[in-house]
């Protein structure tokens, strides 16, 4: 059955609730941030019952930590083995799925909320910034073993090099939807990384 998963007793789970369910909170998340996003609302939004939600989830920070997962999943390019044409691919569908799903309002918000819930600036990271991130890392430190980049090239601050890249330009009001905005990061970034 690919769309459902049995559990135990009872009628099998349908995997296409879950899947309404992630995508509404997603969309809640954008429109209305955390403080305006509730269970009750995820599941109005989704058109399902309030019970599908809560044997789901067991509260809000949960559900927004899973549809946050559930983002992360998408699009994702193959590497090549070229350090430039993969992280530009790489920096290419992060920009696009943060434009498709409204991820900066989401980020800015959950960063809004995290003195007020504590927890959820740890759920954004676990569910999907530090993943992104362990993409990039992969390609530099593959390009490091190839010999393109440099030996003592320190990953981690290469990878927020890039990946900042996005964040600061979208804060400063500067236009990243151009073509050759991921490009041009990039190459920026490479002439200081590379032997």
């Amino acid at each position: 059955m690919p769309d459902t998963e049995r559990r135990g007793r009872g009628r099998p789970r349908d995997r296409s609730k879950d899947t309404a369910v992630l995508d509404a909170t997603v969309r809640l998340l954008a429109t209305d941030g955390v403080a305006g996003t509730s269970m009750d609302k995820v599941a109005t939004a989704a058109g399902v019952s309030k019970v599908t939600v809560y044997t789901r989830w067991r509260g809000k920070n949960e559900l927004i930590g899973a549809a946050l997962a559930h983002l992360r999943l998408g699009r994702v390019p193959e590497p090549v083995g070229d350090v430039r044409a993969d992280l530009v691919a790489l920096l290419e569908a992060m920009r696009e799925q943060y434009v498709e799903v409204g991820a900066m309002s989401i980020l800015g918000t959950c960063l809004a909320d995290e003195p007020g819930s504590g927890e959820l600036l740890g759920i954004v990271r676990e569910a999907t910034l530090l993943p992104r991130r362990a993409l990039f890392a992969a390609v530099l430190s593959a390009g490091v073993a190839r010999g393109e980049l440099r030996a003592d090239l320190d990953v981690e601050a290469a990878t927020s090099l890039v990946v900042g890249a996005l964040y600061a330009d979208h804060l400063a009001g500067r236009d990243t939807s151009a073509p050759g905005w991921p490009g041009a990061v990039v190459d920026l970034a490479l002439s200081g990384l590379r032997r």
